[in-house]
């Protein structure tokens, strides 16, 4: 890819070939007058000259009039209809006689001897909260990969700025982002209450995670995650007093899987083929419109055992529709009676989840916690990888993704 990092190269060996009497904006600075412009299918250039009388010494802050010799810089200014503004300006060298050295003045905003102006820089990396890779905002905005990540590694973002010490609720996850040599998967760590992405550990070790929880963390009152013994095991040697939640939707998808091998084994066995109403078998039943329910009992009508594997998942989907741990708790012994009853081994394995998390499941009821945010974050996360095509450096796509989603 071309190095785009400086327009110097491009404005005297190219762009100053096509002189535009009239451009397509007409630029105004504060102490600069516009002596000619360019124009070609990449760049709108203007050349200008400082017109002040006088500046300020940066070293000992007096005005000065004693004017030394003009300074030549290329500056990207702005991007307008798809081109890049580009200003070469020259700016004054003023002389101090007092403290004898000598300052150039600066006309435009922008940070140190950057090339280009805080709002160009500030638009570059906005680019970034969409789904989209370093290189492509570096080819739209004409600037080399390594400038626009050396940008983004400098830049001051108020949404990875985190706050550990206030937080009281976490949600848990892991997701594969970046794969090292003894990690496969990283550990995400997000607030429950605001949905921030706080941290993304290099690996899900329970020790490594323990570790890092215990420096960084205090007064954990809830813990949501998903059904992954060591992350409870983690939780409640760290925080004793700490409510460890598990998430709804892995405890739904238990059963939701338990009654997909069942019916795929019932169908081998019946040499029935039910895939093709495998969604309208898996929705639940109040969830359908009344031909997608008189669909359904044509169905079931005509098969006795798989009309019991569906009354199970439905029993089971009733479950944790409850709004309390006590219609919860209400409800459990008939399903548990009904899957023994019928012999439904899948649903039996699946039930023994519920009895290991049975503390976890009524606190996840008790408190208004899930890992919905949590699934979100994951898919941003993911979405960012494939775009990317990987990661190399953790903590640089740490920031990219708290940026993204914080």
């Amino acid at each position: 890819m071309k190095n785009y990092n400086t327009v110097k190269s491009h404005f005297e060996s190219i762009l100053i070939h096509h002189p535009a009497i009239r451009p397509e904006v007409t630029l105004t600075i504060d102490g600069v007058r516009i002596i000619a412009s360019f124009e070609d299918d990449q760049y709108l250039g203007f050349e200008g000259i400082s017109s002040t009388k006088q500046g300020v010494c940066s070293h000992c802050g007096q005005i000065i009039t004693r004017f030394k010799q003009y300074r030549t810089s290329y500056t990207t200014i702005a991007r307008y209809n798809q081109k890049n503004l580009v200003l070469k300006l020259s700016q004054k060298m003023y002389h101090c006689p007092d403290c004898r050295s000598s300052t150039t003045e600066q006309l435009l905003k922008k940070s140190g001897k950057y090339q280009k102006t805080d709002s160009f820089i500030q638009g570059m990396l906005t680019s970034l909260k969409e789904p989209i890779s370093f290189s492509a905002v570096a080819r739209f905005h004409k600037v080399s990969v390594t400038n626009l990540i050396w940008h983004f590694d400098k830049a001051h973002f108020p949404h990875t700025q985190i706050s550990r010490e206030t937080v009281r609720n976490l949600s848990v996850d892991e997701v594969g982002l970046i794969k090292f040599k003894d990690a496969n998967y990283q550990f995400v760590i997000m607030d429950s209450d605001t949905k921030q992405i706080l941290d993304i550990l290099k690996t899900r070790q329970v020790r490594e995670i323990q570790d890092y929880l215990g420096t960084h963390y205090t007064g954990i009152q809830t813990f949501t995650q998903d059904l992954w013994k060591p992350y409870r095991r983690a939780a409640y040697d760290l925080f004793p007093e700490t409510k460890v939640l598990t998430d709804r939707f892995h405890v739904v998808r238990q059963f939701s899987w338990a009654f997909a091998r069942s019916r795929i084994e019932l169908a081998r066995r019946q040499q029935k083929r039910t895939c093709g109403n495998w969604k309208l078998l898996t929705k639940a039943r109040h969830k359908l419109d009344a031909r997608g329910q008189a669909r359904l009992e044509a169905l079931l009508a005509d098969n006795k055992e798989l009309s019991i594997l569906h009354q199970a998942k439905e029993m089971a989907l009733e479950l944790f529709r409850c709004r309390d741990s006590s219609s919860y708790l209400s409800l459990l012994p008939a399903f548990k009676e009904y899957i023994d009853l019928a012999e439904l081994p899948e649903f039996q394995k699946a039930y023994r989840s519920l009895e290991n998390w049975h503390t976890e499941i009524i606190n996840m009821f008790d408190h208004p916690y899930s890992n919905g945010a949590m699934e979100r974050a994951n898919r941003t996360i993911k979405q960012a990888k494939n775009i990317a095509f990987g990661f190399k450096n953790l903590s640089r796509a740490t920031r990219l993704i708290q940026y993204r989603v914080n």
